[in-house]
């Protein structure tokens, strides 16, 4: 049976694993879903139609599966929250709209850091780290990897691609490219991230390869769409090429450059 402090409020309706632990003052509403080992301390308030993963931390002050602030409308959909996650302090992650897509999604083993916002409709793929005071706008899309520093303030319907780092302060308006790292409070590209490459276990000719992939992308003189098309002719067979050649290409916001 869930360990819940005499002074949580959970809805009768919550449906906890036997082994979630809920601190003081904590507040469950009635259609969250709680898996195993999840631990949800003092204060943090769980709301809607809510669902966190295994082993997920949720540490004291946040608010998760609140209605998404859109003007005109607060109507909900639902917040899906993975595996091995940490939420640390005071961070707001809000369920999807109804305007919106199906859901607020975020993947497994991602770290929030203390008042990390994400907003509706958002997707967070796997092992991203978001430092403290970051915010989405709705619509965002982080894929797998990637870094986000502190303070960074992110457009709607803003992507930034998988194994890119984003430095502190930044502003996105346009999408990041996938293995990039970009910074300035007006964002530009500033090379391939390699110490996040390495870190991640790339080896040192698929690193050099992305640099000179990016070298003909983003500092020859060709326009974009003929840049991608020689790429994607002297560099196919890469996954990594390939993967970054279809994100660039189905842009809709522009590319950070």
């Amino acid at each position: 049976m869930a360990r819940i402090h005499p002074t949580a409020v959970v809805d009768p309706g919550a449906k906890l694993a036997d082994d979630a632990v809920i601190g003081p003052w904590c507040v469950i509403g009635g259609d969250v879903e709680l898996g195993p080992g999840v631990c949800v301390a003092s204060h943090a308030v769980i709301v809607g139609r809510t669902q966190i993963g295994p082993r997920t931390r949720i540490f004291p002050f946040t608010v998760i599966g609140e209605a998404p602030q859109v003007l005109g409308s607060e109507s909900a959909t639902r917040l899906s929250i993975g595996a091995d996650n940490v939420i640390r302090e005071f961070c707001s992650i809000h369920a999807g709209s109804a305007a919106g897509a199906d859901a607020t999604r975020i993947g497994d083993g991602n770290f929030l850091l203390n008042n990390v916002h994400v907003a509706h409709d958002c997707r967070i793929g796997d092992g991203c780290v978001l430092a403290s005071l970051s915010a989405l706008a709705g619509h965002v899309v982080i894929e797998d990897h990637a870094v986000i520093g502190a303070k960074v303030g992110i457009h709607q319907f803003v992507r930034i691609g998988e194994h890119s780092f984003t430095g502190a302060a930044t502003r996105l308006s346009k999408d990041v490219a996938p293995f990039s790292r970009v910074a300035g409070e007006r964002a530009r590209w500033i090379g391939v991230n390699g110490v996040g490459l390495r870190r991640r276990g790339f080896a040192p000719e698929k690193i050099a390869l992305l640099r000179t992939v990016f070298r003909t992308l983003f500092r020859s003189k060709l326009r974009l769409a003929a840049a991608i098309d020689l790429v994607a002719r002297e560099h196919a067979g890469s996954p990594e090429v390939e993967r970054l050649l279809r994100f660039l290409g189905s842009s809709r916001r522009g590319i950070t450059r």
